[in-house]
């Protein structure tokens, strides 16, 4: 495997890893979150489904459309409360 495409892999994978801690934080945050934001999960949810496939496919178009994916859903955590202590 050329140098480029293992980098590649490994960015992509990262990404991946990063997808579902995000994923976990979000579903934990949704608890303290009303039906609104509920409702905008279950919409941008799929999408990580998306992701974990594309992550398979080491391209320029697969790290491109992870990374977009990647900021929705930081944005979306950014959107809800912070967990209580």
């Amino acid at each position: 495997m050329s140098n480029i495409t293992s980098d590649l892999k490994n960015e992509l994978q990262n990404s991946l890893t990063s997808l579902q801690t995000l994923r976990d934080e979000i579903r934990v945050r949704l608890h303290l979150a009303g039906m609104e934001a509920k409702d905008a999960w279950s919409k941008l949810e799929p999408t990580i489904l998306d992701a974990e496939k594309l992550a398979g496919d080491v391209s320029e178009t697969s790290r491109n459309a992870l990374h977009d994916i990647l900021q929705k859903l930081k944005d979306f955590r950014a959107s809800l409360p912070e967990r209580s202590s």
